[in-house]
């Protein structure tokens, strides 16, 4: 009897196994369009029942606890009311990516329960944003036609997504003529952030601008590239000291001068030694 008993249990045991076996759901695919902070996305995800049995109640949850999505419409659980052996049912989310979402791919993870059974997997959605910067040049002194001077270029991240690996070059022009390196790597720069750079230049003309070509990724490595003009505040001599900003320049006007002094001197020396040597 206790053998029997035994084989019987046993029995069961087998066939909750053979059943256990027989019942799986497996994510067949998944699907969900890059999408920008703030707004709206739709996940779908195929499930497939790969067993030899019927499955009902199957309940698929997202798990958006770390993530920057939130749900539009319906909660991020979802019931499947049956799925039969062989066959693939779709379940869809309607997903909101929040404003301050970084520009990467997100893994979400979702979990499949049925018949006292849980599976967890992972799909994942890409968020991405255009990268956007501003620059300006600025100078650090007054910029005369004809003399040396220092420029400063600001880069500033206006978009959504770190700014990586910036490059700025400084070409030529006959517009100005370049006395430090015309190239400098800058590198990162966070959102809502800016770096700047230094040149030291000879402004050729007085209206001036500044040809430089910027190259940069965004978060997910894609590369940027724009070529830029910008326009220098140049001043010639007559127009600083017009405008009280430099002082005019009486160098020649000493040098002349100072001849003229040492002429009348020698003048003056030269007819005092004659009288003296007329007497």
């Amino acid at each position: 009897m206790k053998t029997l008993k035994q084989l019987i249990i046993l029995f069961f045991i087998l066939a909750m196994s053979m059943h256990a076996v027989s019942a799986q759901i497996a994510i067949d695919s998944f699907s969900a369009d890059t999408v920008q902070p703030g707004e709206e996305v739709e996940l779908t995800i195929r499930l497939e029942n790969v067993g030899d049995d019927d499955i009902n109640n199957i309940i698929v949850s997202l798990d958006l606890t770390e993530l920057p999505f939130a749900p539009i419409e319906y909660s991020s659980e979802q019931i499947i009311e049956e799925i039969q052996e062989k066959e693939d049912e779709t379940v869809s989310f309607r997903l909101q990516a929040l404003v301050d979402a970084e520009s990467k791919t997100y893994k979400i993870p979702v979990t499949i329960s049925y018949e006292n059974t849980t599976k967890s997997s992972l799909v994942s959605i890409e968020v991405s944003t255009e990268a956007s910067i501003e620059v300006y040049a600025e100078s650090s002194d007054l910029l005369m036609q004809n003399e040396q001077g220092k420029v400063i270029i600001k880069v500033i991240n206006t978009g959504l997504t770190q700014i990586k690996l910036l490059q700025m070059n400084l070409k030529d022009s006959s517009d100005y003529e370049i006395l430090s390196s015309s190239s400098a790597y800058i590198g990162d720069i966070d959102i809502g952030d800016f770096e700047t750079e230094e040149f030291t230049i000879i402004p050729l003309k007085k209206s001036t601008e500044l040809e430089v070509e910027i190259e940069y990724r965004d978060a997910n490595n894609k590369i940027f590239t724009e070529k830029l003009e910008l326009p220098l505040t140049v001043y010639t001599e007559e127009q600083a000291v017009e405008l009280g900003l430099s002082q005019e320049n009486h160098t020649f006007t000493w040098i002349l001068s100072l001849l003229l002094i040492i002429v009348l001197c020698l003048v003056f020396f030269r007819r005092k030694r004659k009288k003296e040597n007329v007497y």
